[in-house]
């Protein structure tokens, strides 16, 4: 019997105390010849195999799993050990000393280290274990290792708080607790590990433990206060430093304690973590009247202070200057310098403290100090600004700068032509997901090489292919669904090319490499087959089934082009280029496929038609030059024959998606609703009951549930039979994205794209999943909502409502990139280009029911404010269309909201003419939270 059977066998009898016997009589190159079978017996054992009708489970029994962990580790290096996961059997039920006895790899302490370091050590792994293994001789204690479970070892079994463990060994105490304040670990964890209740004064736990302990001078009370004021400037996360800040408020240091803390106190200044610096001013706010203080520091360390955004990290510091001053007035001019680091904020209180000290403090013939106030003018506030006047008297108001507008181009032109390179350097960079038309670039590539392509030029292709093999198989994370059914695309072309390419076949047969496309070319999927899921959603479909039509012609040998593929970025077709396309089709009789020349009429840039209509001209008169000259001229009505509704259709959604024509009155599509087609669905922002989750009832043993309400934008789609009809339009796939918006990230934009007139029926559905509410901001649903705005931002088209509505919710994103995306949308097109007055009551239809916390808007505007004279008014007009569709009722923040409105109208010295602002000024006067705001608003305001 060979050692594999006699293994194998063991295994089967689950004979768990003969495994160490068998492994003993075993020399080492019996071990190694034994590793393949090894590998092989634990991959069988460790699959799932099914139980009952809907159960599975491993193979592998509890005996047999440790039988295979200790042979593992007998007969494994450390990789092959650490990737068969035995690691985590090993360390159960005192396995590990079934073998140390005997045997003990020499990998062994460099791998525990390594998993240390990595954060991967096995749970079962504790302290004691390892002062055991160390004692032994086996276990080197690094500091990592130590703190990766010292933190539970204040802890026995149930996890019950015995801290008389801790003094077994001296080193303990001695070395390995103060590696908890130099090293990265979970000790901010430890405060809820333990089942213990809390008896006395003392927590459980290891705050209780050194609150004790440094108490009676066990521990150094010195050293653990000054440790802890280390530990916020060690890199340590922010759970980690904020544990340690808390420690040190929990011990209560005195005065005394605090003066001898004075540099480390100032060093934690320069810690990362807010609330290290807020715990560190507060104690130095109560050294600040001692003679002792050092001053001259703190003025070193305020720079960083106060370039802060934190509110009261500046209040507490402009206490501390105040209290200072008193004692030590030799600060007062340079702490003036630094003061003005406070004008950045835009919180009025905070400002007004900073100027008030100031004046209090300055002396009026400081050049140095009237030039430092010149230059945050421009971030100062209207009050500030008049306050600190007399001291900048000698300096010219700051002008604000004139609005740079970005300069208009046509929808095409040369800088955005697409430009046709070697189809070979085009294909190897296709599944880059580089741009979005590079997917409608290849098969119209492929299409229009048909007659010059060579077998040299398919074996050039090898690389494009063998990457579309990995994509299909493997696709990388910023892949969508799209990328995937291109690649699916490519690889049917290039089977079809070698069953007609012998040489090419010849070549492809002799290529190595088991992963090699042609070698699992009959796992392939055929692309007419192919889905992007099991339930694909319908706006999967058009992609596809160009992609489909493409390979159709090339299977064909048909050199008519497609229609839809775009000319210019970012999915335009020049309407020249598409009437040269369609005069081909003209020329040789044949009908175009009806969803590329639906995709091709909604890609056709409208702007400049004259050309293409003078080639339509020219035309033989009939449908398709009747139907081309509705689409290129603007001022033409829809004059029949009538045979290609969906064209026709498509026209008039296209160029004007809004109108009703009286010709199209008898087609088929009139069966749906026309918000379906054109995007204009009815939408309300307010709240909607739904049945919460309560507290747990044990008793029932279910959730309580109650009724709650959440405040959300909620778009009305009405009901309506899409895709049932035998042509379907290109819209109806497009309302077609599933209950949830089954789309990928990286597939929003080439959806939009097929429409790029007028994308508001996708845009929609992106709307109603992605931003229904303002708490939706993860991964997914942010990285859709920016990928739409960088499209919308692309597409300088005239805003529709639905448009309006994308970027006053974007606007007020909880996301800093998708909010800055949103703003530079509006600001890139002022003055003419978009409207503030109805972006502004599109925001305020929001924030009237508070859909968005109103810091959002407050801080973007804030933000937004002294860039430019136009913007500041246009901001201005912004926020009294969004002031004037508010209720009486004030909502949470409105007082906020009419400071910064207070703010923008001091900047443009302006008054109020609003009728319905002034209105509900009057009305919030009875409200004690915005009374003050509101009165100092009606100030401003001019009767008509």
């Amino acid at each position: 019997m060979t050692h594999l059977e006699e293994l194998e066998q063991l295994l089967t009898m689950e004979r768990e105390q003969d495994i160490v016997p068998f492994l003993q009589r075993l020399t080492p190159e019996e071990k190694k010849a034994l590793k393949p079978g090894l590998t092989k017996l634990a991959a069988y054992y460790s699959a799932f195999v099914e139980v009952g009708s809907n159960g599975w489970k491993s193979r592998m029994t509890a005996q047999q799993a440790k039988m295979l962990a200790i042979a593992a580790f007998v007969c494994y290096d450390s990789n092959a050990f650490q990737r068969s996961n035995f690691h985590f059997t090993l360390f159960r039920e005192r396995l590990l000393e079934k073998v140390i006895s005997w045997y003990m790899p020499d990998w062994f302490d460099g791998w525990m280290q390594e998993m240390a370091e990595k954060d991967t050590l096995p749970g079962d792994v504790n302290y004691w274990q390892m002062l055991d293994l160390h004692a032994r001789g086996l276990l080197t204690l690094t500091p990592a290792l130590v703190v990766s479970r010292l933190p539970t070892a204040i802890n026995g079994n149930h996890r019950l708080y015995e801290p008389a463990r801790l003094f077994e060994f001296p080193i303990t105490l001695t070395e390995h607790f103060w590696y908890l304040f130099e090293y990265p670990s979970n000790i901010h964890f430890s405060d809820s590990w333990t089942n213990s209740k809390k008896t006395g004064e003392l927590e459980p736990n290891w705050k209780g433990f050194i609150q004790q302990y440094t108490g009676d001078g066990t521990i150094d009370r010195m050293r653990v206060l000054e440790e802890c004021l280390k530990a916020v400037n060690r890199n340590f996360n922010k759970l980690q430093a904020g544990w340690f800040v808390d420690l040190l408020t929990l011990l209560k240091p005195e005065k005394a304690e605090l003066m001898l803390l004075q540099p480390l106190l100032l060093q934690a200044l320069s810690s990362p973590q807010t609330k290290a610096v807020n715990a560190a001013l507060g104690y130095l706010k109560v050294l600040a009247t001692e003679k002792a203080f050092d001053h001259q520091a703190l003025l070193d360390h305020l720079p960083q202070v106060m370039a802060t955004d934190k509110k009261n990290i500046i209040t507490t510091t402009i206490q501390i200057l105040e209290k200072a001053g008193k004692i030590h007035p030799e600060i007062k001019p340079q702490a003036c310098l630094e003061l003005c680091a406070a004008f950045l904020s835009k919180e009025e209180d905070l400002q007004a403290k900073a100027a008030k000290l100031i004046l209090q403090w300055a002396d009026k013939n400081d050049a140095a100090l009237s030039e430092q106030l010149s230059q945050y003018a421009g971030s100062m506030l209207a009050s500030t600004r008049h306050a600190l006047q007399e001291l900048m008297k000698d300096h010219e108001e700051v002008e604000t700068a004139a609005h740079e507008e970005t300069e208009r181009l046509p929808l095409i032109g040369e800088h955005n032509r697409i430009v046709t390179e070697d189809l070979v350097f085009f294909a190897s960079q296709v599944f880059e997901n580089n741009v979005t038309w590079h997917f409608d670039l290849l098969p119209a590539m492929l299409l229009a090489a048909q007659d010059t392509m060579t077998t040299e030029m398919l074996w050039q292709l090898e690389p494009a292919l063998q990457r579309a093999a990995t994509v299909l198989k493997r696709p990388s994370g910023n892949m969508g669904l799209l990328d995937v059914t291109l690649a699916v695309f490519f690889l049917n072309y290039g089977k079809w090319m070698a069953d007609n390419d012998a040489g090419y076949t010849a070549k492809l047969n002799d290529a190595k490499g088991a992963q090699h496309w042609w070698r699992i070319r009959h796992e392939m999927p055929e692309l007419e087959h192919w889905k992007t899921s099991r339930t694909e959603t319908a706006v999967y479909m058009p992609h596809r089934k160009l992609l489909i039509l493409a390979l159709k012609k090339i299977r064909e040998k048909d050199p008519l082009p497609l229609l839809s593929t775009p000319t210019h970025e970012p999915g335009w077709i020049d309407p020249v280029i598409l009437v040269q396309r369609m005069t081909q089709y003209l020329a040789a009789g044949v009908q175009p496929d009806v969803l590329d020349l639906q995709t091709a009429i909604a890609r056709c840039a409208l702007q400049d038609t004259a050309a293409a209509l003078t080639l339509v001209q020219r035309w033989p008169a009939g449908e398709y030059q009747q139907l081309f000259t509705f689409l290129l001229n603007a001022a033409a009505l829809p004059q029949g024959p009538f045979t290609m509704e969906a064209a026709w259709m498509q026209v008039g959604l296209t160029k004007a998606p809004f109108t009703t024509y009286e010709a199209f009155a008898a087609f088929s599509y009139n069966r749906l609703p026309v918000a379906l087609l054109n995007g204009a669905y009815e939408w309300k922002t307010g709240g909607k009951p739904y049945l919460a989750y309560g507290k747990y009832n044990a008793e029932k043993r279910e959730y309580d549930r109650y009724m709650s309400e959440e405040l959300v934008m909620n778009i009305t789609f009405p009901e309506g039979d899409i895709l049932k009809g035998s042509t379907p339009l290109l819209q109806e796939y497009l309302n077609g994205v599933g209950q949830y918006m089954s789309v990928s990230i990286t597939d929003v934009a080439r959806l939009l794209l097929l429409t790029p007139n007028h994308p508001d029926v996708l845009l929609a559905r992106v709307l109603q999943s992605c931003q229904r509410s303002s708490g939706y901001y993860e991964v997914n649903e942010t990285g859709i909502v920016l990928n739409t705005l960088k499209t919308l931002h692309s597409l300088d088209i005239p805003l529709s409502e639905m448009r309006y509505l994308s970027i006053a919710l974007s606007m007020l994103h909880a996301d800093k990139t998708v909010k800055g995306y949103a703003t530079e949308y509006w600001s890139s097109r002022l003055p003419d280009r978009i409207s503030s007055e109805k972006l502004g009551r599109m925001i305020g239809l929001q924030q009237r029911v508070a859909w968005a916390p109103m810091k959002r808007l407050t801080d973007l505007i804030s933000a937004q404010t002294q860039i430019s004279r136009l913007q500041n008014e246009e901001l201005e007009t912004l926020l009294t269309a969004c002031l004037s569709v508010f209720t009486e009722t004030p909502v949470k923040d409105l007082k906020k909201l009419l400071e910064v409105y207070a703010e923008v109208l001091a900047i443009n010295n302006s008054n109020i003419r609003n009728a319905e602002v002034i209105k509900l000024l009057n009305a919030w006067q009875g409200s004690s939270t915005v009374k003050k705001a509101a009165q100092q608003l009606l100030k401003r305001v001019v009767p008509e």
